[in-house]
């Protein structure tokens, strides 16, 4: 196999987000042999706990990163790279619904969300055009209601257009 020159990719992972599950859509353009940016769309379901109820939460985020590889090997078969970018998006608290029951009320509210996001990313090419990628973020939601930081760890595929 021969090491590839590509301008853009298309990754699909799922994995933990948080206390729950989640899943990433990106879109990459590389600006050099070592850098690219990541437009990403991140879906989450999961629950908090407050006291006996378990209240169920999601969000959906998009953000916009700039990514360097720190290391490659085998003419880039194997790379890890890290990024960080900013993030917004709109978090859902029990599916909008203010009472849990009726004795128990939600805290926090459904509201947009902002923040930042760092990723390690790790990539290895398996063909021509596809990739085994393994991903983790640390995000960072400056105002939400449950918990500023969310950690994600998914794996996925990547998919390289040529140019």
């Amino acid at each position: 196999m021969m090491g590839q020159s590509y301008t853009n990719t298309f990754s699909v992972s799922g994995g933990m987000f948080g206390e729950g599950y989640g899943g990433e859509f990106t879109l990459d353009t590389n600006l050099s042999e070592t850098t690219f940016t990541e437009l990403a769309l991140n879906v989450s379901i999961a629950n908090y706990q407050s006291g006996i109820k378990s209240i169920p939460y999601s969000s959906i985020t998009a953000s916009y990163s700039y990514f360097i590889t720190l290391y490659s090997r085998n003419r880039r078969m194997q790379a890890l790279s890290l990024g960080g970018g900013v993030l917004a998006g709109y978090e859902m608290v029990n599916n909008g619904e203010v009472e849990v029951s009726n004795i128990v009320s939600v805290n926090g509210e459904s509201k947009f969300i902002y923040g930042a996001v760092l990723t390690g990313d790790i990539d290895i090419i398996v063909s021509e055009h596809i990739s085994l990628i393994i991903r983790t973020s640390e995000y960072f939601h400056a105002n939400s209601d449950f918990g500023s930081f969310t950690n994600y760890t998914g794996l996925g595929l990547r998919y390289y257009f040529n140019k």
